[in-house]
């Protein structure tokens, strides 16, 4: 069977318009659509969403999945299960969050404050692991490397902070993990958005960052977190979302005028079929221009995406429409027009198994194990103290068991006469070696003795 990919998207509610015919809904959902055909496929219901506020753990060793989305405007975060359409749990958060994150392991969960305040969840048992003032301005996006070992935080202060998920999760160093592992200072506004390469990990990767101040800055993740060139774009524009394709070869920056730029991070070399790495100096050198855009649509840019094979770029925009563009000729494709606000999360995924109108529903996954977070951390007994739920799938053997029972009475018959002839013989072999193993041990007794007797007659002479 061919692997179905679906369009995950979020709106908010917040400069909705009218409902379009025949397109938007007046209700705010979390939607799934087909990306071959733009068919609806699922719609989670009832959610409002900010930007980069939604997350999700996909289901894998036959535990399933859930969609995790911050209420816009409340401190509560919605949880639906892939299995349903209506909402599974609601947890009361410590305060309203303006972004949320889970790693891709699927085992921490971050969220940042107005205030620049930044808290880290383990989701299995929802203790606090850590809680620290990052920034002294609103935490915009928060993001994890692939390998869930570092942590990224934007902030509308104009910088960016490295944190490692291990040193937050430590108990013995309480407190040292407010410093950040390095720090990407370069831009001069708030940050609008953040992305990491396929490679980035705790020995390194790439790092692209823009800003209100015009440009994308790609940065090493290595220490000492060296700035590796600047993009600027056009004096009048404004980017307000980033997506970097899984072999790093370019970069789409979507902005608040409806345009959409590429940025290559290859140029061709003088020699036929040659290329070579598009770098910068560092600091205080010049940066290449990116003036030319290479699609517009009508509203403001406010979510990029592309799809697994990366052959298509999706566009989500203010007006709530989610255009779809081929690659590389960024001819339109299709547009989905399921939202009436503008839209806060895209992103494309593999077709969940456990999805509630899935073929595999007649054999049900049990939902990975979630508990309320906490909202202060405890100390370190009370941590040690805490239970952790692990959720088990059901036996799927069903159908072997099925066939057993509807064996012959017949064959059920002759088969308890050989097991009881079977078992009648074991017992007598079982009987003979018990009796071997006593007499054994006698004269293990008895030679130990007549031993022990001869060294306290050695010693008393």
């Amino acid at each position: 069977m061919a692997t179905q990919e679906l369009v995950l998207s979020a709106s908010s509610a917040s400069g909705s318009s009218s409902s379009r015919s025949g397109g938007s809904t007046s209700t705010p959902a979390i939607h799934l659509h087909d990306l071959a055909t733009s068919s609806h496929v699922q719609a989670f219901k009832t959610s409002s969403n900010g930007p980069n506020s939604l997350a999700t753990v996909r289901s894998q060793d036959g535990v399933g999945g859930t969609v995790w989305a911050i209420q816009e405007g409340k401190a509560i975060a919605g949880v639906w299960a892939w299995q349903k359409d209506q909402q599974h749990l609601k947890l009361h958060l410590p305060e309203r969050l303006t972004c949320f994150s889970i790693s891709p392991n699927g085992l921490w969960a971050a969220g940042g404050s107005p205030n620049g305040q930044v808290y880290v969840w383990e989701i299995a048992s929802g203790a606090l692991q850590a809680s620290w003032t990052a920034h002294y301005r609103t935490v915009n996006s928060l993001t994890f490397t692939p390998d869930s070992a570092l942590l990224i935080s934007s902030s509308a202060d104009a910088s960016v902070h490295v944190f490692v998920v291990a040193h937050l999760l430590d108990p013995d160093t309480p407190g040292t993990y407010s410093q950040p592992y390095g720090t990407l200072g370069d831009h001069t506004l708030a940050i609008t958005a953040v992305a990491v390469g396929r490679t980035a990990n705790a020995n390194g990767g790439r790092c692209w960052t823009a800003a209100e101040d015009g440009t994308v800055k790609m940065w090493s993740l290595s220490p000492p977190f060296d700035l590796l060139a600047t993009f600027s774009l056009p004096s009048a524009a404004k980017p307000t979302s980033l997506v970097v394709d899984s072999a790093e070869r370019f970069v789409y920056v979507g902005s608040g005028e409806g345009n959409v730029y590429l940025i290559p991070l290859f140029k061709r070399k003088g020699a036929v079929g040659g290329a070579e790495a598009i770098e910068g100096d560092g600091l205080g050198a010049p940066s290449i221009k990116a003036d030319l855009a290479c699609l517009t649509v009508e509203s403001p840019v406010t979510c990029l995406a592309l799809s697994h094979g990366e052959s298509q770029l999706l566009v989500g925009t203010r007006s709530g429409e989610i255009h779809i563009h081929s690659l590389p000729s960024h001819q339109q494709l299709r547009t989905i027009t399921a939202h009436s606000g503008p839209i806060t999360h895209l992103s494309t995924l593999v077709r969940p198994a456990d999805l509630s109108n899935s073929a595999s529903r007649n054999d049900p996954w049990p939902i990975m194990e979630i508990r309320n977070l906490e909202r202060t951390r405890v100390n370190v007994s009370s941590k040690h103290a805490q239970t952790v739920g692990i959720s088990l799938r059901p036996s799927i053997g069903s159908s072997r068991l099925d066939r057993l029972r509807r064996a012959s009475p017949q064959a059920q018959l002759v088969s308890a006469q050989h097991v009881t002839n079977q078992g009648e013989d074991n017992s007598a072999a079982l009987s003979q070696e018990v009796r071997e193993l006593r007499a054994a041990l006698d004269r293990a007794v008895k030679l130990n003795e007549k031993m022990w007797n001869g060294v306290v007659d050695l010693k008393l002479a």
